[in-house]
């Protein structure tokens, strides 16, 4: 299957399982296996995106690295779909860009290139650590020119053995993949 035919019945499985009674217990199982996995305890400053509709929530991670003094970076996307983190505060001023997601307004200063760990987003992840994104390039781009260590959150719904979708030669993989492990078993794909 291509890969914007599979990063569509992706979305439809993602929309789907998030309404569901199972999403919540994954998501927390998440948030707990996170919260305690060596590389995010031990870096300083977190790489994040701000979440949208049938994501991972991603405030309560966000939440959690200020408690634990972590500085949190957020993308800042450009039309050429470079992106560069800008250091994300309670007071930082946000705008909607046009990809759909809250940004920063002001990515002048307080840039860090790259931050220690970068939480990577997905639609779907292999456990040969392929990443399937929203087809932008935003994050290849990026792992190309600033290399750091990479992590992703996947829900059962997430996670495939083999890798069904094409992989070429600029998507990057991923670093450690945390996979749900309620129920985890009985739902990889």
């Amino acid at each position: 299957m291509d890969k914007v035919s599979f990063r569509k019945k992706q979305i439809d499985l993602v929309s789907d399982f998030m309404k569901s009674d199972k999403a919540q217990k994954e998501i927390n199982n998440l948030y707990f296996q996170l919260f305690n996995n060596l590389d995010f305890q031990n870096s300083s400053s977190i790489g994040i995106t701000l979440s949208m509709n049938d994501e991972i929530p991603t405030f309560p991670i966000i939440n959690q690295c200020w408690e634990m003094g972590k500085e949190v970076y957020i993308p800042k996307t450009f039309s050429d779909y470079s992106m560069t983190f800008v250091k994300y505060t309670q007071d930082t001023e946000l705008e909607d860009n046009y990809y759909g997601t809250s940004e920063p307004k002001n990515y002048q200063t307080d840039v860090m290139n790259p931050p220690d760990l970068l939480i990577t987003p997905g639609l779907a992840y292999s456990s040969d650590k392929n990443r399937l994104g929203k087809g932008f390039g935003c994050f290849d781009r990026y792992l190309a020119k600033y290399p750091t260590k990479t992590l992703a959150l996947a829900l059962s719904i997430q996670y495939y053995q083999d890798t069904p979708w094409p992989v070429y030669v600029l998507d990057k993989k991923i670093d450690d993949i945390i996979i749900s492990s309620v129920d985890q078993n009985a739902d990889i794909q």
